[in-house]
């Protein structure tokens, strides 16, 4: 855990603090719906990919701006990881199967090692394996994925880090 989400851990809202956050998350995601499928007409199979980005960014990287473009390329790494895995199961090629599981222990072991941590780490790890489960492989859209973690990231930083220098404006905080 870095420093910015140990931090965080220590600081446990209140009950309505809670209660505030909670439905100022709700109105994020659902901002984020109205983007992805109303503005942008993708698919909503795909959500997940910028779901699961913002739970990784908020949880692991405490919502750090400067930490959000390591989780993107975390992320992008272990669906294509995941992409690679897939082509070799679903087609008559096992090199492909082969290339995706050396690429899948060359990602862990330079994860262990923490040899490049910008584009190899947790980020990559969760995403490897939310996108290379059965169920998300039969029916995922891998370019759309891609695209909903990049633009969700992107998304997501912008409105919370928005959302963040009001708040702090407003306290009458420097920012």
């Amino acid at each position: 855990m870095t420093e910015p989400a140990a931090a965080a851990a220590a600081e446990v809202p209140g009950k309505i603090a809670g209660l505030v956050i909670t439905v100022i998350v709700l109105v994020i995601l659902i901002g984020w719906i109205a983007v992805w499928q109303g503005a942008l007409h993708r698919s909503d199979t795909t959500l997940v990919g910028a779901f699961m980005l913002l739970w990784y960014w908020a949880n692991n990287e405490a919502l750090d701006i400067k930490r959000l473009p390591t989780a993107i390329a975390g992320a992008l790494v272990g669906v294509g990881i995941a992409w690679v895995l897939a082509q070799g199961v679903s087609g008559p090629n096992s090199t492909m199967l082969l290339a995706g599981l050396g690429l899948l222990i060359l990602a862990l072991y330079l994860d262990v090692i923490k040899a490049f941590p910008f584009a190899i780490n947790a980020s990559t790890m969760l995403f490897v394996t939310l996108a290379a489960a059965p169920l998300v492989q039969l029916h995922v859209n891998w370019t759309e994925l891609v695209l909903s973690i990049a633009i969700g990231g992107l998304f997501f930083g912008g409105v919370i880090e928005g959302l963040k220098r009001l708040t702090a404006k407003s306290a009458g905080a420097p920012q």
